[in-house]
């Protein structure tokens, strides 16, 4: 989760600042707080349980994106931060680590939009996978 965060920060994006690029979930980001990408684990599942020397998993990975803005419509907002978040994780589909064999997007979910017709908010949950690689003998490398 930390490499994903370092990927979406170092070089930070051109919508979303690096210091609003959030660790887990929490409370709702406040307007004055947004664009913020909220980076968060999902399940960690075993690829091949059965192999000998191994342990290939797959992890999930949700980045969701927020937005809170009138000047520009929200859905083309949450479009370009989905496309930078999509080439910032592409540059490294290992995230700069030697365990990790790729990171793939899954897709996102629908635009939720709400407030105030004239300042809405609205966030996107944006999907991704990791697959990586332990050692069955050392399971913390």
């Amino acid at each position: 989760m930390a490499a994903v965060v370092t990927k979406l920060t170092v070089p930070p994006l051109a919508t979303v600042p690096a210091a609003k690029v959030l660790r887990g979930r929490g409370e709702e980001v406040a307007a004055e707080l947004t664009p913020a990408l909220r980076v968060y684990m999902g399940a960690d599942d075993l690829v091949d349980p059965w192999l000998p020397s191994l342990i290939d998993s797959e992890i999930e990975v949700f980045i969701e994106a927020k937005v809170h803005d009138a000047a520009v419509n929200v859905e083309t907002t949450l479009n370009q931060i989905r496309k930078e978040v999509n080439i910032a994780l592409a540059a490294d589909s290992t995230l700069g680590l030697a365990f990790v064999h790729a990171i793939v997007e899954l897709g996102a979910g629908r635009p939720q939009i709400s407030g105030d017709l004239a300042k809405p908010a609205a966030s996107m949950e944006l999907r991704y996978r990791v697959k990586y690689r332990r050692s069955r003998a050392d399971p913390s490398a």
